[in-house]
């Protein structure tokens, strides 16, 4: 071909196109051609795809378009399919399948005109309208087109204006859409190539991943299942590259700068599937507020994370007291109820059935447990209910029954309709000189000798060498333990006489009981101390 000005355009139009009228048509004809002697083009890159529904077409309605061929100068006798390829393939299936008369082929011979670059170029340019194209598609047919181009520059075709102009013209695209394929065709990593090519992965998440560098591309798809990468999404892309860009690239504050070497499990343990917060994607693990409880924590901190550790134990164990001393009032409150159940439970002589019975309360060994447990003052917390059967009475209703009861200036056997007598058993002058409670309660030292009510609170009393011993416990039945904690037996303890102590918020007058619990000397010592040890 000489050179000189080359029109594209009126160089590609000039190929015929398949059905129309084109001038060339009439000195082209159709050949039928044994399907066996027809060749695929290998650098054809079009998708054969829908073959059975295009097969099924051509059986019910015969085929309606010839394949454009071109002698095979490899082998002779045989021909290239330049267009068709679908066609072909669909005869194929149909031939193998029993149709012999579908076997010789309509054909059109391709007559030389031109170079055969220009030919499969003008060819690219016609069929470029008659079929749907992917993206991937479009790409190759772009690629291929550039090649052909600096082909027929070599063979001295001069193209004015700028290549790309020219590639955009012949595939009827954009030249912005042109510089996007590229980019995906040059960049994309072999492992989302294969997504892009069968049409899984689309145009524009493609063309954000092929702008990244190849590491950060394989970390998105390391941190990406094999469906997500299917519907990976613009906006998914850049997430999940924004969450990855600053993990590969921090540095190492403790070594001079040098590349983080934990940033492998930090990706991890950011992609690691279970949602939540998680403080991964700081610039360095130094600074995470949950460094002290973070299990992949990188072990050059490790020192630090023990001193958090210790100091967030310190700080817990305080918080434990802190809150185990605001609870404990509360606790003992609470306890004084059970205790006096307990006491007048023994002394009732009822079983814990028959109190629930009474109380209309299920009754199960479980619950029988529990409810001793109870009296014996374990397990007892802030919510633990009162003992007025098991359906939830809680120290709040104690409460604002008895602020009932001090407001009105009555007992709460009165606002419970036990008593008709509102001020107790003596009714008092004035309203101002009622007792609380309506009663006073006596008390007393007693010998050790007498077995302390169960779940009392006492004060056991001890005349030793060094002066008296005050010592407060709680009797549980068979051991004293400390007050509060059930599990803590106090061992050893000995003492001469015990107290039980009023609780003060019971709302009950205590008096102490000023005559002698043991009126008479020991007989066997003559002691003036009843119950010594030398009885």
């Amino acid at each position: 071909m000489a050179k000189g000005g080359f029109d594209l355009a009126a160089a590609l139009g000039a190929v015929p196109i398949p059905g129309t009228n084109a001038p060339t048509e009439g000195r082209e004809q159709i050949e039928y051609i044994d399907i066996d002697l027809l060749d695929a083009d290998a650098n054809n890159f079009y998708q054969l795809s829908d073959l059975d529904e295009l097969a099924a077409n051509i059986e019910f309605v015969g085929l309606q378009q010839p394949l454009r061929v071109r002698p095979n100068p490899d082998k002779p006798g045989y021909y290239i399919v330049v267009s068709g390829h679908r066609r072909r393939a669909a005869l194929q299936q149909l031939v193998a399948g029993g149709r012999e008369d579908l076997r010789a082929v309509p054909c059109i011979r391709e007559q030389a005109a031109g170079s055969a670059a220009l030919q499969e170029l003008r060819l690219i340019y016609a069929n470029s309208d008659t079929r749907r194209m992917s993206s991937a598609e479009i790409s190759q047919q772009a690629e291929r087109v550039e090649m052909l181009l600096y082909q027929l520059k070599e063979e001295g075709v001069e193209f004015p204006g700028r290549m790309r102009d020219h590639v955009a013209a012949a595939c009827k695209i954009t030249k912005s859409r042109l510089s996007r394929l590229k980019v995906i065709r040059e960049k994309l990593i072999p492992e989302f190539t294969k997504y892009y090519k069968a049409g899984d992965l689309k145009e524009t998440p493609a063309y954000a991943l092929a702008q990244q560098p190849a590491e950060i591309q394989k970390l998105v798809c390391k941190y990406t299942s094999a469906k997500d990468r299917k519907s990976l999404s613009e906006w998914k892309v850049n997430d999940t590259v924004g969450k990855i860009t600053p993990v590969v690239g921090r540095k190492c504050k403790m070594q001079s700068g040098a590349a983080c070497t934990h940033k492998t499990v930090v990706l991890d343990k950011l992609f690691d599937g279970i949602y939540g917060y998680k403080p991964c994607d700081r610039v360095c693990c130094d600074k995470c507020d949950n460094l002290a409880s973070c299990k992949t924590a990188c072990p050059l901190l490790s020192e630090k994370v023990k001193r958090l550790r210790a100091d967030r134990r310190a700080q817990n164990a305080q918080e434990k007291a802190a809150k185990a001393a605001k609870d404990q009032p509360r606790i003992d409150e609470i306890s004084e109820f059970w205790r006096r159940e307990a006491s007048a439970r023994a002394a009732s002589g009822k079983s814990v059935k028959e109190l629930f019975a009474a109380t209309e309360s299920y009754y199960s060994q479980a619950n029988e447990q529990s409810w001793v447990e109870k009296e014996t003052l374990q397990k007892i917390r802030t919510d633990t209910i009162l003992p007025f059967g098991t359906y939830g009475f809680y120290l709040g209703e104690a409460h604002r029954l008895i602020a009932t009861a001090k407001c009105l200036g009555v007992t709460t056997d009165y606002l419970l309709g036990l008593s008709d007598e509102p001020y107790g058993a003596v009714a008092p002058e004035t309203g101002a000189d009622v007792q609380e409670s309506g009663r006073m309660e006596l008390i007393r030292w007693e010998n050790r000798g007498k077995t302390p009510p169960i779940g009392a609170l006492i004060l056991t009393y001890d005349l030793t060498n060094t002066g008296p011993v005050l010592r407060p416990a709680v009797w549980d039945g068979s051991h004293f333990h400390a007050p509060g904690n059930p599990g803590k037996e106090l061992t050893g303890l000995k003492y001469t006489q015990w107290l039980r102590i009023p609780m003060a918020h019971s709302g009950e007058t205590y008096q102490m009981d000023n005559s002698p619990a043991y009126p008479e000397p020991c007989v066997a010592c003559k002691s003036a101390h009843p119950g010594c040890d030398k009885c």
